[in-house]
């Protein structure tokens, strides 16, 4: 038994070293597995992130309501120091007394308001800030890419980035693997938008259906599929348009998140898609300052 699995195993690696060298092969799956990777790392950035706005949110509205609350203890402090001042029969030296008190209360209570109100101020500034560069990167975006010529083409603002997605037809020959040369047009624009902005970090994902080229014997699944996808971009953006590497990082999803039934050619071809999340670097929010 032990010599027939031996036979069969030899008989694979044969046949494996037949179609593909080791060498690639082990680079296709170094590169599979560092985007891999990658994406499992986008994946924590963006939950990260999404924690962050959360609880700036939740932040925002404490401090709100703190400040609320403060000026009601301004009021109720202003009112009772009225109050006792104006009182009968208490002792001059001990109106006096609660009189700075209550002053003293008062005046730390102002100087915790107005701090609350610039960290406030600071943190509504900021987002501000934050929104009007998504706003700027996403009208820039609208210019340069959408309503060129066929090119179907949507632009969707998702928390801290902006997703530019791209169907099949527009970027890929029909085997659905190499760039076509209309799609490598397109990417000559894209080649022109990221170098103006340099700060500015591109994650290509690719997608695809459910059926393999017929004719591309060397892919194995659909998360090679999609990677050698995002990859031949990535390649065509950096080796032939002078794109910046360092802004570009490809990731292949597979068939995994389709947008539609695999069942029919229709179907298949809205699932085979290409999107461009674009991550511009946006202000930092300023953390609070903790309560005494």
């Amino acid at each position: 038994m032990k010599k027939l699995i031996a036979a069969v195993v030899g008989l694979v690696l044969f046949a494996a070293q037949g179609c593909v060298g080791a060498k690639v092969y082990r680079a296709e799956k170094t590169t599979r597995v560092a985007a891999e990777a990658r994406e499992k790392v986008l994946v924590q950035q963006l939950l990260e992130r999404k924690k962050e706005s959360i609880d700036l949110t939740q932040m925002v509205g404490d401090l709100n309501r703190l400040v609320g609350r403060q000026e009601v203890e301004i009021k109720d402090l202003q009112t009772e120091l009225v109050s006792r001042t104006q009182s009968m029969g208490e002792s001059a030296g001990k109106l006096a007394l609660e009189k700075s008190a209550l002053e003293k209360q008062f005046a730390i209570t102002s100087e915790q308001l107005e701090q609350r109100n610039t960290v406030l101020e600071q943190v509504e500034s900021v987002q501000e800030k934050r929104k009007a560069v998504l706003n700027d990167l996403e009208l820039s975006l609208s210019k340069a890419f959408l309503g060129q010529g066929n090119i179907d083409s949507c632009l969707v603002t998702e928390g801290e980035t902006i997703a530019l997605t791209l169907q099949d037809k527009d970027i890929f020959e029909p085997t659905g693997l190499n760039v076509s040369v209309s799609g490598q047009r397109w990417l000559l624009t894209l080649a022109d938008f990221l170098a103006a902005r340099p700060g500015l970090d591109v994650d290509v994902v690719a997608y695809t259906d459910n059926a393999l080229p017929p004719k591309e014997k060397t892919i194995r699944d659909t998360w090679d599929w999609s990677l050698q996808r995002a990859t031949n971009i990535v390649r065509l953006l950096v080796r032939e348009l002078n794109a910046n590497a360092n802004q570009l990082t490809p990731v292949g999803r597979g068939e995994y998140y389709p947008l539609s039934s695999n069942e029919t050619p229709e179907g298949r071809a809205k699932n085979r898609r290409t999107v461009l999340v674009f991550r511009p670097v946006l202000p930092a929010i300023p953390s609070a300052a903790s309560d005494e």
